[in-house]
């Protein structure tokens, strides 16, 4: 069962079992005044919601500030698997050029494992 955890200003949570989702609006990510609060509220979740994989659903996000993607690469060295879905083809590039696909998991099409292993499509 999938069920919203969190809404802040600046993303959507949902959660099943291990499996965290979260779906950015986009202009909170290219706002530097948003960067502390949403750090803050990111690490904060990843810590007190039992997150395993933190998938990032980037279908509302035309440009991506490096600060997030720093922000993602802080989460994964914590230990938690991080995916990202639904790429623009310049944030593609901007990972490719920097190397953070080899860190993040980028995904080009919409199945996601859930909990369980078994594969579901990112709604």
């Amino acid at each position: 069962m999938t069920r919203q955890l969190a809404e802040s200003n600046s993303f959507h949570v949902y959660k099943q079992g291990q499996l965290t989702i979260i779906g950015f609006d986009g202009k909170a990510l290219t706002d530097p005044r948003q960067e502390i609060a949403c750090r803050d509220e990111l690490l904060r979740m990843i810590d007190h919601a039992d997150c395993q994989i933190l998938a990032v659903d980037l279908m509302q996000v035309p440009v991506i500030s490096s600060w997030i993607l720093g922000i993602l690469a802080a989460i994964k060295q914590k230990g938690v698997q991080v995916e990202l879905y639904h790429p623009n083809p310049q944030m593609r590039d901007v990972l490719s050029v920097t190397r953070l696909d080899e860190l993040l998991h980028v995904r080009h099409d919409e199945v996601r494992p859930d909990a369980t292993g078994n594969s579901a499509h990112l709604a």
